[in-house]
């Protein structure tokens, strides 16, 4: 993966600590040092993964934008006012390991050098692994 994140993101361990039991905090850590956690993206200040528990497959999300830390989660303990242990663990598995996150925007400056024959040929790829793509490719208007 290529280096060179825009700009660090402004979390530490202390601050995800801070906002949770100590209960919810050491799940957190399992899971984040776990290989459970999958699709990681960071696009600008905001972070993404999927979490596979025993459950269900939850897709969480952490936005740290101006200064704000707004969260988001699908599992059944997710709340708008408390992070749950897989907001914590997004968080952890950022901070262990920021190289193992895919970058939307080095993502398409690689894609912006690419000739339109290998862009179709990647979509080709895409949308064989991920047929619920199409809809959003016929739809797709370019200006």
């Amino acid at each position: 993966m290529e280096k060179g994140f825009h700009r660090p993101l402004p979390l530490t361990v202390e601050m995800l600590e801070g906002m949770c039991s100590p209960r919810v905090f050491r799940e957190a850590e399992r899971y984040a040092k776990s290989t459970n956690v999958s699709d990681k993206m960071r696009v600008g200040s905001a972070l993404s993964a999927k979490f596979h528990g025993s459950r269900g497959v939850y897709m969480t999300r952490l936005d740290l934008s101006e200064r704000q830390f707004n969260f988001e989660c699908t599992c059944p303990l997710a709340s708008s006012r408390r992070p749950c242990k897989h907001v914590i663990a997004l968080g952890l598995t950022w901070l262990y390991g920021p190289e193992d996150f895919s970058d939307l925007e080095l993502t398409l400056v690689r894609l912006s050098r690419l000739t339109k024959a290998e862009i179709i040929t990647l979509l080709r790829k895409v949308a064989t692994r991920v047929p619920e793509i199409l809809p959003l490719l016929d739809k797709a208007k370019l200006d």
